[in-house]
């Protein structure tokens, strides 16, 4: 189990470049990744149907992590987003981009159970246009920061070795845009010494809105596998749609992911 903890720690993904477990100690991990994103419809107010649109979007990302020492992990993302919008009242082609840094503190071992472990993350964030979480409200960048909380245990699935990630996050953003809640959820498991496959589940809530934003909500299903190639590297391809929103687009997408431990 212990090793499991250790597999754990190498192989985690994020979009928030993170999961409960620490980066060890003078280690570097780093996740480079490709996103295609396209929607046709999207989710109008109180989850019924929107209005027709046409969004696509190419995102590429790198997430970095540092393990300063057994208690502190830094991280640092950086993004570029090319996106071209046609609807009813606009056509836009632009690219934007991001710069996200943050710090992982670790709170504590065996918590609920064997293993398992608790942390909490805080973050500061600017960003372009289309870079943050609901691409539907386009109309203007800004700066965003937040705290979460993550929780993550191994378990077995007969002699299959899998673990569970949690996070619960507040982010404060930059008027005219609303503050957010977040909840993402990663289960993995994995098939073979070398193959993993993850079911995720992103969830952003917004509070209350100013003009010319409206109260919103996106829930996103992510299924990938990842294949280890070697001790250092390996890839993750895979896709997701959003099966429910709210003043949101329903978005499908692919990602392609290599990630690097050194």
């Amino acid at each position: 189990m212990r090793l499991l903890v250790l597999v754990v720690l190498l192989f985690l993904p994020g979009p928030a470049s993170a999961a409960a477990w620490m980066q060890k100690q003078g280690t570097w991990q780093v996740i480079t990744s490709a996103i295609f994103t396209d929607a046709r419809h999207s989710f109008g107010d109180g989850g019924r149907a929107g209005s027709s649109t046409l969004f696509q979007r190419g995102l590429l990302q790198t997430d970095t992590q540092y393990g300063l020492d057994d208690r502190l992990t830094l991280f640092l993302r950086t993004e570029t987003a090319n996106v071209h919008v046609h609807d009813i009242s606009a056509r836009i082609g632009t690219v934007s981009s991001a710069f996200e840094g943050g710090v992982r503190y670790h709170l504590g071992d065996d918590v609920l159970t064997g293993y398992d472990v608790a942390s909490v993350e805080v973050m500061g964030r600017t960003a372009g246009a289309f870079n943050f979480s609901v691409s539907a409200n386009d109309q203007a960048g800004g700066e965003a920061g937040g705290v979460r909380l993550l929780y993550g245990a191994p378990f077995r699935v007969g002699e299959r070795d899998g673990f569970l990630n949690a996070e619960l996050g507040w982010r404060w953003q930059s008027r005219p845009r609303p503050d957010e809640t977040v909840l993402d959820l990663t289960a993995g498991v994995w098939l073979n010494p070398v193959t993993m496959v993850m079911l995720q589940n992103f969830n952003v809530i917004s509070g209350d809105a100013m003009q010319p934003y409206v109260r919103y909500r996106s829930h996103k299903l992510q299924a990938s596998c990842v294949w280890r190639s070697s001790k250092r590297l390996s890839l993750q391809a895979g896709g997701y749609f959003s099966p429910a929103g709210a003043n949101a687009l329903q978005e499908s997408g692919l990602i392609l992911s290599l990630w690097t431990n050194f």
